[in-house]
């Protein structure tokens, strides 16, 4: 090393072999499950996606999709990597739209109430990126059912409610806004009878083995949103344990219904987990703010409410 110069100074850092591009289109490929619906949704043509998929896996050398005639879906390698291009894309774009985020210098303290599925599947990504920008800001967050985390509002005992606001019980007295909506969908194992269908009416689930996931409500809205089309659910297991539903899928055990926002292809053990579209119109899950109609948000509250509505995308595996 030459004298004066910077440790590191000098070492060669490997360049990656990808682009942006081509991340940005194996994971729009991932979410819409087909090719076609991922290239109108970005806006280019078929082929130049399935090209740039294609350069992707022969620059990483593993197939990162099947193919078959439904769509695509996810390997195992390509789940993985599938974790780490999020990651990337994401950084990319904090970075283009929030570089002076730091200068804001927002302190004090801030009081969230957030439901099972948000603390767990939304919202502590999100909280990590604000409380890296605002060191000064003290967060206290409880994971409450949703009627805890709406009198906790309404007593001023939280400053923010960050739940399923499709279900809130008090529109008199709070406030809400939209954050993200996720569509809910069948899952199923990779050998179920269903995989050749491309969307599937509720009535054909009468009989089969259904299981509950046993939180935020999940079995009473459910059934309150499947009853009008005829299905009656088959109950073999009620868990509030997200593995053990998905093991129990994956086995081929039974099907559910749940929002995209928890899905993941692959069980602890390695079972593929597909999803389909039902065929009738059931309500998306949302996902939104809450706060006391008759309390104004401080500013640290109102700070990280802004950077939530500028930061989640608008739908999570809606099309």
């Amino acid at each position: 090393m030459e004298s004066g110069s910077a440790p590191g100074e000098g070492a060669s850092m490997k360049a990656p072999n990808f682009t942006l591009r081509q991340l940005m289109y194996f994971v729009a490929a991932a979410k819409y499950g087909k090719i076609a619906n991922a290239a109108v949704e970005i806006g280019i043509s078929q082929s130049a996606v399935t090209t740039a998929i294609l350069d992707l896996e022969r620059t990483l050398g593993f197939p990162l999709l099947d193919r078959h005639v439904s769509g695509v879906t996810l390997t195992h390698r390509g789940h993985l990597f599938h974790q780490h291009a999020m990651k990337v894309l994401e950084a990319a774009d904090e970075a283009q739209r929030w570089p002076f985020q730091a200068s804001l210098n927002l302190s004090g303290t801030l009081r969230i109430a957030a439901t099972h599925v948000v603390v767990g599947y939304f919202l502590l990504p999100y909280l990590g990126k604000f409380l890296a920008a605002h060191p000064k800001v003290e967060v206290s967050l409880s994971e409450m059912t949703r009627p805890e985390c709406e009198d906790a509002l309404i007593a001023g005992k939280a400053d923010l409610g960050i739940i399923l606001t499709s279900n809130l019980g008090n529109p008199d007295e709070l406030q809400k806004r939209p954050l993200i909506q996720a569509q809910r969908r069948l899952w199923i194992s990779n050998n179920s009878p269903l995989m050749a269908e491309k969307s599937v009416p509720l009535e054909r689930l009468n009989g089969l083995p259904y299981v509950f996931l046993m939180v935020d409500e999940g079995e009473r809205v459910l059934r309150e949103l499947v009853r009008p089309f005829g299905f009656e659910p088959n109950v073999v297991l009620r868990t509030t344990s997200m593995e053990a539903m998905r093991e129990w899928i994956g086995l081929g055990l039974g099907v559910t219904i749940v929002a995209d926002t928890v899905y993941r292809p692959w069980s602890l053990e390695g079972l593929k987990i597909e999803r389909r579209p039902l065929a009738d119109p059931i309500p998306p899950l949302e996902i939104g703010l809450v706060w006391r109609k008759d309390r104004p948000m401080d500013e640290v509250t109102e700070g990280f409410a802004s950077f939530l509505r500028q930061s989640v995308p608008v739908s999570d595996g809606l099309d």
